[in-house]
């Protein structure tokens, strides 16, 4: 294998995990720190998408809006990544009060059957309005090719590597260190994880675990929802996505271990090196290659990678 590949191979993994990941982590959150399982959490990556695509550009959709022409803003890419979290942040914050916060005591059959439902509702819903067509989100001409820096150009063995994987690798990175210093410096961090370990306790000791909780609720739906135009910049954006990332996300989060997000972020590394190396060896396996690697770490480590009933670990 040639240098370029190796790398092309490289980010290739990189960017499958980096959406993995983006969308795991606020899984991984609140099923460790609130014990609910969110499967309406592929709702906020699938409306992640469509919102970035409609600030980002005019397109002629199928469905309802058919009769209307080009839809759309058209401010293009970055505009797009800035204020499709802020969006999904809200969204994420009456999501928390209206659907989450009724079923935080109920039994986790309970919450999955309700969010799934509503997933499932989600995607036939955005069938309606957009078409069942794929789109593909438009690329700046600064995202096109491979990567290119300043003065020295494409660094030796980086051809192969494309700008807009290397920019999902870089936001993700970036994020990720974002939340794991959110949960060590800040009190709305540590009150999470004071939460998460005795909830009762925490609010004798005067501790208003509910506002963050609802914090970090909303700061994982808006990280699904940027994970949602990232992923439409690699991959078509169709009705179906929330439910191609959700299973896989889910399945990340336990093999990773359940409120470890160390576990979520080496379990998405590994899923995303099986999607790259099924992609080359043998495509039609790259969607199953993810639940059989979840076989054999889960036969190896039943409670996960890194099992941790404890948020930031």
């Amino acid at each position: 294998m040639t240098l370029d590949a190796a790398v092309g191979f490289v980010f290739i993994a990189l960017s499958v995990a980096s959406l993995y990941l983006l969308v795991a982590i606020g899984l991984s959150i609140v099923f460790g720190s609130l014990k609910y399982v969110n499967m309406a959490h592929g709702v906020l990556y699938l409306g992640g998408a469509y919102i970035g695509l409609l600030i980002a550009s005019r397109e002629q959709f199928g469905g309802l809006l058919s009769d209307y022409g080009t839809i759309g803003l058209g401010w293009g890419f970055v505009p797009a990544l800035i204020l499709t979290p802020i969006v999904i942040f809200v969204v994420g914050v009456a999501m928390e009060r209206f659907l989450a916060k009724p079923f935080y005591d109920r039994d986790l059959l309970d919450q999955l059957l309700v969010t799934f439902g509503v997933l499932i509702a989600a995607q036939e819903l955005v069938a309606i309005v957009f078409g069942r067509t794929g789109t593909i989100y438009p690329r700046p001409e600064w995202l096109a090719g491979a990567i290119s820096l300043p003065v020295i150009g494409t660094p030796p063995g980086m051809s192969a590597a494309s700008t807009i994987r290397v920019l999902v690798v870089t936001l993700t990175l970036v994020l990720i260190g974002v939340i794991f210093a959110f949960f060590k410096y800040t009190d709305y961090g540590l009150a999470v994880r004071a939460g998460t370990e005795d909830s009762e306790m925490a609010e004798m000791l005067g501790i208003r675990v509910g506002r963050p909780f609802l914090l970090i609720f909303a700061i994982g739906a808006a990280y699904a929802g940027l994970a949602g135009v990232l992923g439409g910049s690699l991959f078509n954006v169709t009705n179906s996505i929330g439910m191609e990332i959700i299973i896989p996300s889910l399945v990340i989060v336990i093999m990773g271990g359940v409120g470890s997000l160390r576990g979520t972020v080496v379990g998405s590394l590994l899923a995303g090196l099986v999607f790259a190396v099924a992609t080359v060896v043998e495509p039609s396996m790259t969607n199953a290659s993810i639940y059989l690697l979840a076989i054999v770490v889960l036969t190896i480590r039943p409670s996960g990678i890194f099992p941790s009933a404890k948020i930031g670990q």
